[in-house]
């Protein structure tokens, strides 16, 4: 599929219409056509993850993060993610990339009330990120071992107990459960 014809969440149907393969074999052809077939039922379909959707995929690919493919890696939406009270003024410069910790006091309390905060909080925690413009609030996640989605305690003594916490309570074993996740687009600031 020609990246320009690409839209989030857009039908199978139209999926198809747009899709070009060229030249290959029946086997190959039933393979795709089987692989397109099944993209609307990822939780990654719509370009977000739940915290739910992220647990019950690492459950049912154990061992991806150790083993990444195409298929067990999700692949996450940056305009759809909510940086909560992260701002420009956490960047020291424009094109650079820089780490920051979203698992703030004020973002934990956003999260709270706010689905899309909880869900890029807890995807992200500390991560890399890029002020591509800062009167525009533009923002890139880097593609690292920060963003495996993969349950690691340490950092802050707070993020290590709410990791431990959570581990225990949904039954995620991080040497077992873990995958890669691929943040694509450009994603906004509130401020």
């Amino acid at each position: 599929m020609d990246r320009s014809d690409f839209t989030q969440g857009m039908t199978l149907a139209d999926a198809q219409k747009v899709l070009w393969a060229g030249t290959m074999s029946d086997d190959a052809r039933a393979i795709m056509d089987e692989h397109v077939a099944g993209l609307s039922s990822r939780p990654d379909y719509d370009g977000i993850v739940s915290i739910a959707d992220g647990i019950s995929w690492a459950k049912a690919h154990p061992g991806a993060l150790n083993n990444p493919t195409a298929d067990n890696t999700l692949y996450i939406d940056a305009s759809k993610c909510n940086f909560g009270f992260l701002s420009t003024a956490d960047f020291n410069e424009v094109g650079k990339i820089e780490p920051q910790n979203l698992f703030t006091n004020e973002n934990l309390a956003a999260a709270a009330i706010n689905p899309f905060v909880t869900a890029t909080v807890y995807a992200l925690g500390a991560v890399d990120m890029i002020l591509l413009d800062r009167n525009q609030r533009t923002v890139q996640v880097v593609n690292n071992n920060a963003t495996d989605y993969d349950w690691n305690t340490g950092g802050s003594k707070k993020r290590d107990t709410f990791i431990r916490i959570n581990n225990t309570l949904t039954g995620i074993n991080p040497q077992i459960h873990g995958f890669k996740t691929y943040y694509y687009g450009t994603g906004r600031l509130r401020k």
